[in-house]
């Protein structure tokens, strides 16, 4: 996840993705990562480097907590080499951390909590109406550990709504829950059919993170469809198994 406060071209970037995956067994101490950061811009930027658990409730949608509010959380178990760092132009700097499981953290299933890597200084963009705007870029890196074998979570459709946005243009938000003990990286299409059940469209897979106990919800755009009735299906694929629901969309 990247958290950018205005529109503007980040200075610093992360090289190696905003996910990072571990597998250990129960027996394992723990493992190590790397996080590369790269200053892009003409001056030296001053990066902060800190933890945060990361929980999606199925109410309140994502939140960022301190660490250790949830019994997945790797808590005190990931620690950083760094805490603050000045970063030159053009340099990529290796943000290490390690990860060793407490015993109670033995059982099979993911825990994970997140790297948040921060640009200190606010960038100043251009004058808007004669004020100078002040953006933070703060970047949310995902550290994820399953321990055991990988078991497919069962999902379930906590709720779907559909909304127009404008003439021809709609969205569908469908609100899935995890209720395995395993993350899941889950793709969601959805399959449109006529009358005749002949298949008008599906839509582009719509990917999200489904940890376990919690929700994340799927936005699906759906244009170009003619006023009436359609029945549908949302399929939800977690790379092991399908879970599918069927809805009945009327576009008015």
């Amino acid at each position: 996840m990247l958290f950018l406060s205005g529109q503007l071209s980040a200075a610093v970037v992360i090289l190696n993705g905003l996910t990072h995956t571990h597998t250990l067994q129960g027996t394992d101490a723990g493992t190590q990562g790397i996080i590369r950061v790269k200053n892009e811009g003409a001056k030296n930027a001053r990066i902060l480097v800190y933890r945060q658990d990361l929980v999606s409730d199925c109410a309140q949608g994502t939140q960022y907590p301190e660490r250790g509010g949830h019994q997945r959380s790797l808590g005190e178990g990931l620690k950083t080499n760094v805490d603050e760092r000045t970063v030159a132009p053009n340099e990529v700097y290796e943000v290490r951390y390690t990860i060793e499981l407490d015993h109670a953290k033995s059982d099979p299933g993911t825990y994970w909590e997140v790297v948040m890597v921060e640009v200190a200084e606010p960038v100043r963009e251009e004058a808007r109406k004669g004020v100078i705007v002040n953006s933070t870029v703060r970047y949310a890196v995902q550290v994820i550990v399953d321990v055991g074998t990988f078991e497919g979570p069962q999902l379930s459709y906590e709720n779907v709504t559909f909304e127009k946005l404008a003439e021809g243009q709609s969205n569908l938000k469908v609100l899935l829950k995890n209720n395995g003990t395993f993350a899941s990286r889950t793709n969601l299409v959805l399959e449109v059919y006529d009358a005749t059940g002949k298949l008008l469209k599906t839509t582009k897979p719509n990917t999200r993170m489904l940890y376990p106990g919690q929700c994340n919800t799927f936005e699906v755009p759906v244009s170009d469809l003619e006023k009436g009735k359609y029945d549908c299906v949302i399929v939800a694929d977690t790379g092991k198994d399908l879970f599918g629901s069927n809805i009945t969309l009327q576009v008015d």
